[in-house]
């Protein structure tokens, strides 16, 4: 029987993982892994209901805890952060782009622990006949692990160019974007029809049991629906899922005690990056979102390189803080990319001023606070919903794909175009296409 595998990994000093003793966690190919003698094996995993729940917790905190290797390099190659002088060699090659090395951390990481997730979802799948045939709870977890596994892929295919899809210790070839937002697509549209004869009582259970605190799985599974339909170009496939997600819910990774947003920890535990004052400076004056997002009352740290100007963080700055999946004004910019795309500028034109005109909200969600605006052609649409989109959401994880999606509409160039296969896995599987 093969041992369940944990990856061990030095990438910024010490660091709290959140997992149960059965999570599986091996990445595809990784030279990292190590066998855990005292692990249960996957087999004795999967043939017990407790064993098969507690690996659907545990999958939920490893993506949890995998939050700031995503935004690392998404908003150090961007406009969205800077590096302190206590930053990573690593860190500073991402964010000016010289010196970059495939054999850093910072290209592993997000690689790995996107695996880890995913043979974590894949173990719950295995076991799922062990929760029960027909009922809600195997309902709900199919439908978390399938969820978490597309979200994994989709943070994937923003990082990489290509991924593998197959999860083997042996290593898979990467395939193309097409090819796993296809995967994505089938994972997602799945998990909705596992779940779209249970009703929300009945789904109760599920929610005790395995679902974090203040996380909603019919929203996220339609959310991610929405955003990775409009990478994809199918715009009338995201706008449909996005006019399902509800404008009034939050859903949430959470980080109760002794957990800490790893975010949070990244910017005041290890002081290795702070927001960039470009993006306040750069703001439409009466914006009240770089006041949601960073500390503007107050002198930033030192920046290095000695020139970068640099913010402190304010929305993730308490170690318990929790982080949205999505927010509820993506939806509403994605639906009007989607409507200015398919030339449809009325409707686009109404929800961009939706964003710009919100003064509050009963979430935890930024506001913009602008009057409305009159915009005329697709290129003056699509500049501005690339402006709402930098604005609103900012530090999501989401900066370094609408780089690619509305090029010179942008005001920033990424320093890399994507991160290359990194090295470590180049080296274990000579057949990945490696630079």
């Amino acid at each position: 029987m093969t041992p369940i595998r944990r990856i061990i990994s030095a990438a910024r000093g010490p660091r709290k993982w959140v997992l149960v003793a059965a999570v599986a966690a091996g990445a595809a190919g990784c030279s990292l892994e190590l066998t855990n003698p005292n692990a249960p094996t996957e087999e004795t995993v999967v043939s017990d209901l407790d064993g098969v729940l507690a690996v659907a917790v545990g999958m939920q905190d490893q993506f949890a805890q995998t939050i700031d290797d995503y935004m690392v390099t998404n908003s150090l190659v961007t406009d969205e952060w800077g590096t302190r002088t206590a930053s990573l060699i690593a860190y500073q090659s991402l964010l000016t782009g010289d010196n970059f090395d495939d054999s850093y951390l910072v290209v592993l990481t997000p690689w790995a622990r996107s695996y880890s997730v995913i043979k974590s979802a894949n173990t719950v799948l295995a076991g799922a006949d062990q929760i029960g045939t027909g009922s809600a709870l195997r309902a709900g977890t199919v439908a978390l692990a399938r969820l978490f596994k597309a979200m994994s892929y989709g943070m994937l295919i923003q990082q990489y160019e290509q991924v593998p899809i197959a999860v083997t210790t042996e290593g898979s070839l990467p395939q193309p974007r097409a090819i796993v937002l296809d995967t994505i697509f089938a994972l997602l549209e799945s998990a909705r029809a596992e779940i779209a004869s249970v009703s929300d009582a009945d789904l109760a259970g599920f929610r005790t049991r395995v679902a974090g605190t203040g996380f909603d799985l019919r929203n996220t599974i339609d959310a991610m629906l929405a955003r990775y339909y409009l990478i994809a170009g199918r715009y009338n496939d995201a706008i449909t899922a996005a006019n399902r997600v509800s404008p009034t819910i939050l859903s949430v990774l959470a980080y109760p005690d002794p957990t800490v947003n790893p975010v949070q920890n990244l910017a005041f535990g290890l002081n290795y990056v702070a927001g960039l004052n470009s993006f306040v400076t750069q703001a439409e004056a009466g914006d009240l979102r770089p006041a949601y997002w960073l500390n503007t009352t107050t002198a930033g740290p030192a920046g290095n390189p000695v020139d970068t100007a640099l913010r402190f963080l304010r929305k993730y700055s308490t170690r318990n803080e929790s982080f949205p999946l999505y927010l509820p004004d993506e939806m509403k910019l994605i639906k009007a990319e989607a409507f200015a795309r398919t030339s449809r500028p009325a409707e686009a034109l109404v929800l961009i001023n939706e964003v710009r005109t919100q003064t509050s909200s009963p979430l935890d969600e930024p506001v913009a606070g602008l009057p409305p605006i009159v915009l005329v052609t697709q290129a003056e649409m699509l500049a501005e919903i690339a402006r709402q989109r930098r604005y609103e959401l900012y530090e999501q994880g989401l900066r370094w794909e609408d780089t690619r999606r509305f090029g010179t509409a942008l005001t920033t160039t990424p320093t890399l175009s994507f991160l290359p296969i990194p090295q470590q896995e180049c080296d274990v599987n000579p057949a990945n296409p490696c630079g």
